[in-house]
């Protein structure tokens, strides 16, 4: 592999990048993925010490994706982070743990009642729904603003954002605030941001698979794995939503989660490759089918069953 080496002989108002980077891996990565690269270029040009947070202010994204970004171009080879690095004590920041969700009891209800944001976002809820709020819906709302701790405003746009999807279940809308909370918005900007990439990658995914409706979260959950987690370029999740149709004549995530994972277990980082993986594939199927096809070799008995039959009666007259 060539070596990319950033000059200090260029502009100042320049940023060069080696052709290595655009004819090997960027045909393959995620369109977040490069600009975080391309962003860390431009900063290396610089005296500003690059943190996770200033890379995902400049590029409106949240910091969260920031890391995912770096920790695929880590195992990439094309950067490292230092243990003591800004960067990798945001990636140890960024992996906190869910916060556990309790059950309210009476007294703690009646106690949100003189919580005024609570109240404003409870009546807020209740005019979407329709409906006043149930006691579990209650502690879904409750849990979305004490233990998420998201704010006021986002929780609002929250419920907004749900409901205009048809989605009015405060089960779904934790969720969602859940999944909010792990990748670290916490602002509206962050939140529509969010909201324009997934209507981007995310409906171009479920175009594939003949869906037009709104991901529901376990199908963003594959979705998040597929793009942020293990890499995978577009092309080749398109491919494999393809061959889902093909095969088995219906959308299936799980079904198209197993054709990625057996191309990743084979190496395969691009369309280009799947053809010679078929044929991999083909041949050993073939060569299957013949050995157990083959049957033992010998000879057939024939018999004459009337002139056993007519022996068979002059023995027991005997």
């Amino acid at each position: 592999m060539e070596q990319i080496i950033i000059s200090d002989k260029i502009k100042p108002s320049t940023t060069t990048i080696s052709n290595e980077f655009i004819d090997t891996y960027m045909a393959k990565a995620n369109g977040e993925y490069v600009k975080v690269f391309l962003m860390l270029l431009r900063f290396l040009q610089g005296e500003e010490d690059i943190s996770a947070k200033l890379v995902a202010e400049r590029l409106d994204m949240t910091e969260r994706a920031v890391m995912r970004a770096l920790s695929y171009w880590e195992k990439e080879g094309l950067i490292s982070l230092p243990a003591a690095s800004p960067i990798s004590a945001a990636r140890e920041n960024a992996e906190e743990s869910q916060p556990k969700k309790s059950t309210l009891t009476p007294a703690d209800l009646r106690k949100k009642q003189s919580d005024k944001n609570f109240s404003h976002l409870k009546y807020i809820t209740e005019v979407y729904l329709g409906h006043p709020m149930t006691n579990p819906e209650i502690n879904s709302l409750s849990y979305i603003y004490d233990e998420l701790k998201l704010p006021v405003e986002l929780i609002e746009y929250l419920i907004e954002y749900c409901v205009s999807n048809h989605k009015t279940s405060l089960r779904y809308m934790e969720k969602v605030a859940i999944d909010w909370h792990q990748k670290g918005i916490r602002t509206l900007r962050q939140a529509k941001a969010q909201s324009a990439s997934y209507n981007k990658d995310y409906y171009t995914i479920m175009k594939a698979m003949g869906l037009k409706n709104n991901p529901a979260p376990a199908q963003i959950e594959f979705m998040d794995q597929w793009i942020y987690k293990d890499g995978y370029s577009m092309n080749l999740i398109l491919e494999a939503c393809k061959r889902t149709i093909t095969a088995i004549g219906k959308p299936s995530f799980p079904y198209t989660a197993k054709i990625l994972a057996s191309w990743k277990k084979a190496g395969i980082k691009s369309p280009d490759e799947i053809a010679a993986y078929d044929r991999q594939q083909n041949h050993k199927k073939s060569a299957s089918t013949t050995k157990t096809s083959k049957k033992p070799n010998f000879q057939q008995r024939t018999y004459d069953f009337d002139a056993l039959t007519q022996r068979y009666i002059e023995k027991i007259n005997q």
